[in-house]
């Protein structure tokens, strides 16, 4: 594992773990009920985990992928690092819907419940949505973050990752 000295890479190192926490929550509750059995979306621990997966993509992933499209992969452009920019950017097209759409289905049943389709659906959203962001932020972890670290200079660093939290 890489120590961040940037606040930038540590920032976004730290969405990452946050991400895949809720990520593991998730997979814990397909395990748990299965392919059949919808867990009563009315349970603390559903309606919580229904929350957090509403605000991971809505929040955390939106602002994350555009950030980087639009702050962080053009200085690895400008650096000739383009193919890296380009993969993640090729993924965050393929995520981001997916993750709009188990958003929006984490919110039909905080309001309906599960019915046995729509958790057949989600389950199956979220299944493909855990395999490709593992995937991404495993990449983003071993290529981006330390590539950030190399080319970030202090003061365009402390500006980085001010503007960042003025989005997240």
């Amino acid at each position: 594992m890489f120590s961040f000295d940037r606040q930038i890479t540590r920032t976004l190192h730290d969405e990452h773990l946050v991400t895949i926490s809720v990520l593991e929550r998730l997979e814990g509750v397909f395990r748990k009920f299965g392919p059949k059995k919808a867990p009563a979306a009315d349970s603390a621990e559903i309606i919580t985990l229904l929350g957090d997966i509403i605000a991971l993509v809505e929040c955390d992933v939106k602002n994350h992928f555009s950030f980087e499209e639009s702050r962080l992969f053009p200085l690895l452009d400008a650096m000739g690092d383009s193919p890296i920019s380009s993969i993640l950017t090729g993924e965050h097209n393929v995520i981001l819907p997916l993750g709009n759409q188990l958003s929006d289905m984490a919110k039909q049943a905080r309001a309906d419940g599960f019915q046995e389709s729509l958790w057949g659906e989600f389950r199956a959203a979220g299944v493909e949505l855990i395999e490709r962001m593992i995937s991404h932020i495993q990449k983003e972890e071993m290529a981006l973050l330390p590539m950030l670290e190399d080319i970030v200079e202090e003061d365009e660093d402390a500006e980085l990752v001010m503007e960042y939290s003025a989005i997240s």
